[in-house]
């Protein structure tokens, strides 16, 4: 069974050591993140979580205590969105299925918030594993913002997909 549980600082040299190079980097959290990932850009990740309503909240996903991988939730709250971002396995536990329970976790995080009517991710067209899977959960892919983003000396499309809280609630209805 997986958790969530909060990111600290202490989970920093873990969550680092996960990317051996700037695609890597990029894939998880976008071209705004450097390789290696330092402290003091995860502190920003972090501080995000300390404003009033919070405009990110970051966790390490958890089986049986021990760390297998993290993920975030940032907010948009006079729009009433969040969106699910910066999701990774942690290597030696990839394909063991982690994912869907994984994801699964987060969207319920996600519409059990207060105001949130929308989840919303970005993910690169060429993760067709990821796209599925968030198909079979439910998101429905809305458009590519074609060759945005750079990572070294390649562009990468950015699909965008969303879930609607009503939704999310058909399908537990289900």
């Amino acid at each position: 069974m997986l958790t969530l549980r909060p990111f600290t600082p202490s989970d920093y040299a873990l969550l680092a050591s996960w990317f051996t190079s700037l695609p890597d980097v990029v894939q998880w959290g976008g071209s705004h993140v450097a390789y290696p990932i330092t402290p003091a850009d995860l502190d920003i990740m972090l501080r995000e979580g300390e404003t009033q309503p919070p405009s990110r909240r970051c966790w390490m996903v958890c089986r049986d205590g021990a760390p297998v991988g993290h993920a975030q939730l940032a907010y948009d709250w006079r729009d009433g969105n969040a969106r699910l971002g910066r999701v990774v396995i942690a290597p030696d536990q990839r394909g063991q299925g982690l994912g869907r329970p994984m994801v699964t976790l987060l969207i319920d995080e996600a519409f059990r918030t207060p105001g949130i009517e929308r989840l919303e991710l970005n993910v690169y067209t060429f993760n067709e594993r990821a796209i599925h899977l968030y198909q079979a959960l439910g998101f429905t892919f809305e458009g590519v913002r074609r060759s945005s983003t750079q990572a070294g000396d390649v562009r990468w499309d950015t699909g965008m997909m969303g879930l609607l809280r009503a939704e999310w609630r058909q399908a537990a209805a289900a």
